[in-house]
């Protein structure tokens, strides 16, 4: 088992991505597949998707990202977060008055959910299952005609200020 304790940087860097392709054509390119809960452990034992056990031993405050890189010599892991299912709340007509986000945030918040905010001024947060639609379409029932929620499945990345923890 290879013990990663550093991130050595992100897919998204143009500084990076020369050294993912030389790996990739050599067949040095791993993908470890991680859900969002996941990404934010300290230590944890996961496979590759060639089947390489490797160990996360990070220090406080290092959280892993959907991209990251892992340089453990010889071979490179790209990680890679795992889809989830989402309520995507959308507001009709762009009715997204104070009382109207406020009541939202609200109902969401009440439910111990990370949010996402959208420049459409749309507001995402996971879900366990595809019934908490009709749930939250209850617990908005004095806003369902100024509200369209959807169920989506998508990389979630919650807000960098929201510090939620889920139930």
């Amino acid at each position: 088992m290879l013990i990663v304790k550093t991130i050595s940087g992100n897919i998204h860097n143009n500084t990076i991505k020369e050294k993912i392709e030389k790996a990739e054509i050599n067949g040095n390119l791993q993908k470890l597949f991680l859900s969002r809960i996941e990404l934010e452990k300290l230590h944890t034992r996961k496979i590759t998707n060639d089947g390489l056990e490797v160990g996360l031993s990070f220090e406080s405050g290092i959280k892993l990202h959907d991209g990251d890189i892992l340089d453990v010599g010889s071979v490179l892991i790209l990680v890679k977060q795992t889809p989830e299912k989402i309520i995507r709340v959308r507001f009709k007509n762009g009715d997204f008055s104070s009382n109207l986000s406020v009541l939202v945030g609200h109902v969401i918040g009440n439910r111990h959910r990370p949010i996402s905010t959208f420049n459409d001024g749309s507001i995402a947060f996971p879900i366990h299952d595809d019934s908490e639609l009709e749930l939250f379409h209850k617990l908005f029932q004095d806003t369902n005609k100024h509200l369209i929620l959807n169920i989506e499945e998508t990389i979630f990345v919650p807000n960098e200020t929201m510090n939620v923890h889920e139930h």
